[in-house]
């Protein structure tokens, strides 16, 4: 399957085409940024030692056995993505907004009345979000350099071939005209010095809009023995759902182009799915003030199925002769199988009495383990390029909550490092965090609040066969704000 270098932030292989997709897609439902409970969020999500909440769960069930009552949360959760794009010298701001469910938990405890041996036991049934997909980016400016045609055009020269979803709208509908006696492929936006035409000059607009998630229904045990020991085990099922809707626009505004005058090309792509997961953790407590944690999430088992549809209209100047045209694809659908790579981690938190906690926690997780599957093709092609394209990830959580009963006051911070091998293919993450909260006999409310940044780099497409020159980027720099209330009660 071929490689294409256009509609996919370039954090993500650069690439989208059918089989590229696929690596794509590996890479982003192995990416996990878990939300849970409004205290696990402002504390940076360090929480793999300090247990004591429902998103333990999700992260190291282990810190359900420090549950000594039984507790209902749920925590509703707001969402602000902004996207601020750099194209051609012209930056533009875009927005997207969600309201959702961080966590929705049910956590029972069972005390044995004994100090040694299994001291408690803990069941819990929930639902934890892992991450969240909406985002709305918008690109514009005047490109005299290239189009999304020369793309086509690029590739259907290469392998005398035309894709059903790109190619062959651009040639059924005239946009990319065959020359049978060059026999070669062209547009009309290619230079014409016979008639003084320098070539190009025309308006893009991109806009592209994401939405969707990834959530994990668990169902957990823990148990507690002579309060030293901490074990914990999650069955976590996953659903997945994620939607792209893609639109590129090129016109001729200053009508200096031949015959040309516009064109607009969309894509729509989505997946659905689930999967299912263990996750085994620990905490000891070798002295009152410290506990140590770890946790091992195996690879998770997606059975997914994607949809795409592709759809093209022309415009032409008047007088031409020439006819206004629309051409889809069709819808097409395939189904596969997806192994994401496990992750382990080790935490410590350090506990004050009844003033402070303060933690850390360290996440591993080697994406090149990624693995694509389907009963009708092998992914051989797609599994060697994730392999090769990416890496470990090296994931750092700290935060501190400080008890000046009845109210807590929290704060945290998240690095997640670029996983992929060559740097400008990625960006590292950092996610700042900070939080109150109030707790008065059996019922509790906890408000954070969570500012998440990253830069991309997002290449349109690929104009020529020079990989490093080739290619039409924008620099999307992204800001995630995050506000979260967790509503809890303790019986």
């Amino acid at each position: 399957m071929k490689t294409r270098y256009y509609i996919i932030i370039m954090t993500m292989f650069l690439a989208a085409s059918v089989g590229a997709q696929d690596q794509v897609q590996a890479f982003r439902y192995s990416q996990v940024y878990p939300v849970g409970t409004a205290r696990y969020m402002a504390m940076g999500g360090a929480f793999g030692a300090v247990g004591g909440d429902f998103t333990a769960a999700s992260v190291n069930p282990a810190g359900l056995g420090i549950y000594r009552t039984s507790e209902f949360t749920i925590t509703p959760s707001y969402v602000i993505n902004t996207t601020a794009s750099n194209f051609q010298g012209t930056t533009i701001r875009d927005q997207a907004t969600n309201l959702g469910i961080g966590n929705l938990g049910l956590v029972t405890s069972y005390n044995s009345n004994r100090t040694q041996g299994v001291v408690s036991t803990t069941l819990a049934f929930g639902y934890n979000a892992l991450n969240n997909f909406h985002s709305s980016s918008l690109i514009r400016g005047v490109n005299n350099n290239s189009s999304l045609l020369d793309n086509f055009m690029l590739y259907a020269n290469e392998n005398q071939d035309l894709d059903i979803f790109y190619e062959d709208l651009a040639y059924q509908t005239g946009l990319m005209p065959y020359d049978t006696l060059a026999q070669e492929y062209w547009h009309d936006m290619l230079p014409d010095p016979g008639i003084g035409y320098d070539g190009y000059g025309e308006e893009q607009v991109r806009m592209r809009e994401t939405w969707g998630y990834i959530g994990e229904y668990v169902f957990s045990a823990a148990m507690n023995i002579s309060n030293k020991l901490y074990l914990g085990g999650t069955f976590g099922i996953h659903a997945v759902r994620f939607n792209e809707d893609i639109y590129h626009q090129e016109t001729d505004v200053n009508g200096e182009i031949p015959v040309f005058n516009a064109f607009d090309f969309g894509e729509y792509n989505s997946t659905r799915g689930y999967g299912y997961v263990f996750k085994v953790g620990m905490i000891f407590k070798p002295i009152q003030m410290l506990r140590i944690g770890a946790s091992f999430h195996a690879p998770v088992t997606y059975k997914l199925t994607d949809d795409k549809f592709t759809e093209i209209n022309t415009s032409w100047d008047r007088n031409t002769g020439l006819q206004d045209d629309y051409l889809s694809s069709g819808l097409f659908s395939k189904e596969y199988t997806l192994r994401t790579p496990y992750r382990a981690s080790l935490s410590a938190a350090v506990v004050l009495g009844k003033l402070a906690i303060i933690s850390a926690e360290y996440e591993y997780a080697d994406y090149s383990t990624s693995d694509l599957d389907s009963p009708g093709y092998n992914f051989w092609d797609e599994n060697i390029t994730i392999a090769e394209d990416l890496g470990a990830a090296h994931n750092i959580k700290a935060g501190a909550e400080l008890n000046l009963k009845p109210f807590f006051a929290r704060a945290g911070v998240q690095y997640y490092s670029n996983p992929f091998e060559d740097e400008r293919n990625g960006s590292d993450i950092m996610v700042y965090s900070g939080g109150l909260g109030i707790r008065t006999g059996q019922t509790f409310i906890d408000f954070a609040y969570a500012l998440s940044t990253k830069t991309e780099l997002y290449g349109l497409y690929q104009y020529t066969g020079d990989f490093e020159g080739g290619i039409e980027t924008s620099v999307n720099n992204d800001t995630k704000s995050n506000f979260m209330v967790t509503l809890g009660y303790k019986f």
